[in-house]
């Protein structure tokens, strides 16, 4: 929501049912950018002093510049690396496109990416092109705007990867959220295949859920976490499962891939957690 707080205007991020509603966070905006309301959800973007420019969906913050780059490199790399040769991959979300070029920066054959709404697409190109860097005009990507919960369906061991970059259970989410489409994720992956899921704030009973429901989805399965300054109230958790390739180790070879945060010594770091979070 915004309001005018100390003669200035802030955004503060609404509540979703899975949260506290007892805390929330803001930030100053320096200019709005883009409001408005597409087929499914509100679409907003901010300029802002501290995090550059911001996505924002139905009142919860997606993405800033500033730090967007810690939260797709840890949610695409480590799916990317535990596979030795990775081909063919699904991105399902990720309309902002920036899931898609860290996807692009390895030598896959095809990426097919589904995100229900066409205009963050639209919208993300016009107001992240920086960010984006061409990733849609590649000629290796495909595009469907259309239900995730049916296009997955229609593929059974098809996928190397398959990246799950949705919103937290905002209305046009909250039907991916469980136990029924995690399994059609497992069904849509070749054997070896691995899967990648945000998975929201480690500490929330929300992300709890989907990291237990998660394990007993897949054979093999492993969380790794980050601080992600947008997301403020705990560390941000991307798990990743595969029904046949133990997760205990990577395949990094000698490798020209352009990164800022993630790496090997990053990967094996992260994935220690807490025991209360175990």
């Amino acid at each position: 929501m915004k309001k005018n707080f100390l003669g200035k205007k802030w955004f503060f991020e609404d509540f979703l049912d899975v949260e506290s509603s007892y805390s929330t966070w803001g930030f100053e905006i320096k200019k709005e950018l883009f409001s408005g309301q597409s087929k499914f959800q509100k679409i907003e973007v901010f300029d802002t002093q501290d995090f550059g420019r911001v996505l924002v969906l139905d009142g919860i913050v997606q993405l800033s510049v500033k730090n967007e780059f810690v939260y797709h490199e840890m949610l695409v790399h480590p799916a990317m690396f535990y596979h030795p040769n990775p081909k063919k991959v699904l991105i399902i979300g990720g309309g902002d496109g920036m899931a898609l070029r860290e996807v692009l920066k390895h030598r896959v054959d095809e990426v097919v990416l589904v995100d229900i709404d066409k205009e963050v697409i639209q919208v993300s190109k016009k107001y992240f092109a920086k960010q984006i860097q061409g990733a849609f005009s590649d000629k290796r990507v495909k595009v469907f705007n259309e239900d995730v919960l049916s296009f997955i369906k229609q593929y059974k061991k098809h996928f190397d990867i398959i990246i799950v970059d949705l919103t937290d259970p905002t209305p046009v989410a909250k039907f991916c959220w469980n136990k029924k489409f995690y399994q059609d994720v497992s069904n849509a992956l070749k054997d070896d295949g691995v899967s990648g899921f945000q998975s929201g704030s480690l500490n929330e009973p929300f992300s709890k859920k989907v990291r237990r429901d998660l394990s007993k989805t897949f054979n093999y399965f492993k969380t790794h976490r980050a601080f992600i300054e947008c997301f403020p109230f705990s560390e941000y958790a991307f798990s990743f499962g595969s029904k046949k390739i133990n997760l205990d180790k990577i395949s990094i070879k000698k490798s020209k891939i352009n990164l800022k945060y993630y790496s090997p010594k990053i990967h094996f770091v992260s994935s220690a957690m807490p025991t209360s979070e175990l």
